[in-house]
């Protein structure tokens, strides 16, 4: 039902007022349909906005940087013997290293760090035990992308180590992101120790860590 200004209770002023409002209100809403119907025409039916995204992209590196923010964490499970240096490099050949290349493996997640030191574990499980864990800037870690198909495979191949020792010589971030060879969903990280970011690597805890046998049989 229309409702007439006088049944507003409305001056003249106000009337004023009041149509000044609808028209602006008409305005936008004829603005808001333009818009719509130019959004409309510049996408077909079968390509409509939200299903377009810049990372489907293919990209023309063998790294890519996740453009993320804040602070990532990262896991390692380690022997007490080592809780002076839960995150140090090692340079014994590894699966993206050659052997006399120094660098820092560590995992994504607890569970893959725990599932990555049961597979290299010889001998019984150790009683203690510790998970380090560990923080460096989310926007320090480049994602390697264009893997050999070999990646995965063992013995470890010399065109894989090769990723690791390209990307280790260029120092172009402080840590990489690789797929886990144990949970191919899952992703481990190595850090640079050699590159100027590398005090970034910050120490969060050390928790205490038993293992149940049955993992192991």
């Amino acid at each position: 039902m229309f409702v007439t200004a006088a049944q507003r209770g409305l001056t003249q002023a106000g009337v004023l007022e009041f149509v000044e409002a609808a028209m602006v209100d008409n305005e936008c809403a004829d603005t808001a349909r333009a818009l719509d119907k130019a959004l409309a025409d510049t996408f077909p039916a079968s390509d409509p906005p939200s299903q377009t995204s810049p990372s489907a992209a293919t990209p023309s590196s063998a790294f890519i940087s996740p453009n993320e923010q804040g602070d990532l964490r990262i896991y390692r499970v380690i022997e007490a013997k080592q809780a002076s240096d839960p995150f140090a490099p090692t340079d014994t050949s590894a699966r993206w290293t050659p052997a006399g290349t120094a660098c820092i493996y560590a995992s994504l997640s607890p569970a893959t760090a725990l599932l990555e030191y049961l597979v290299h574990l010889d001998g019984r499980t150790p009683k203690d035990l510790l998970l380090a864990v560990g923080m460096i800037p989310a926007a320090s870690v480049l994602s390697e992308i264009n893997e050999p198909s070999t990646w995965c495979e063992l013995p470890y191949r010399s065109e894989v180590q090769q990723v690791g020792l390209s990307w280790l010589k260029s120092r172009r971030s402080l840590a990489l992101r690789v797929p886990s060879a144990i949970c191919r969903d899952e992703c481990n990280i190595l850090v640079n120790p050699d590159h100027e970011g590398h005090a970034g690597l910050q120490l969060v805890a050390l928790r205490p860590m038993h293992i149940d046998e049955r993992l192991r049989t």
